[in-house]
């Protein structure tokens, strides 16, 4: 089965680094990662998706994906407290993530999880707003004034082509 892993959480001691949190669906369950289980996911493929972390090619460390547009992420220091890893603008201690869309009598409604693993469903209006506020840190950004969401499936390689004499099978 496909796990799509929605990265949320460091998981820090001090300046110590220990792993990462990790929102996984369909199951909606929390798992924890440490930095090199990661990496091999993200390496190796496999049936395990990762959204929110990639690695660097010229560090080969994970930075934040912009494909998924990661802005920012919590950092869990110590029980119950969560900094935001950027701290420059933003005096959040909460961050939402967009992970996909549904409707309700015509009008788009945004499913998000928090970084205290809450799910909730926000409207249009309050998805805007709160990308103003840099408190949805991933999955969704503004273009031109209208959400643009992220979309939770990995581009697919190209499948080869085989020959057979010269001859497409």
């Amino acid at each position: 089965m496909c796990r799509k892993l929605i990265v949320t959480n460091k998981l820090s001691l001090g300046n110590r680094e220990l792993g990462w949190e990790a929102y996984s669906l369909p199951k909606g369950e929390l798992v924890e990662f440490t930095s090199k289980q990661l990496k091999d996911i993200i390496k190796n493929g496999g049936s395990d998706e990762v959204y929110g972390l990639k690695i660097s090619e010229e560090t080969g460390e994970l930075v934040f994906d912009s494909t998924f547009y990661v802005t920012n992420m919590m950092n869990k220091l110590h029980i119950n407290t969560l900094v935001p890893m950027v701290e420059d603008d933003c005096l959040a201690n909460l961050f939402y993530i967009v992970i996909g869309t549904h409707k309700v009598k015509q009008e788009i409604m945004y499913d998000v999880i928090s970084s205290r693993y809450e799910r909730a469903v926000f409207n249009a209006e309050k998805v805007k707003m709160l990308l103003d506020m840099k408190i949805i840190s991933a999955g969704a950004k503004l273009e031109n004034g209208e959400i643009v969401v992220a979309p939770l499936e990995k581009p697919k390689a190209p499948e080869p082509t085989i020959r057979l004499n010269g001859e497409e099978v």
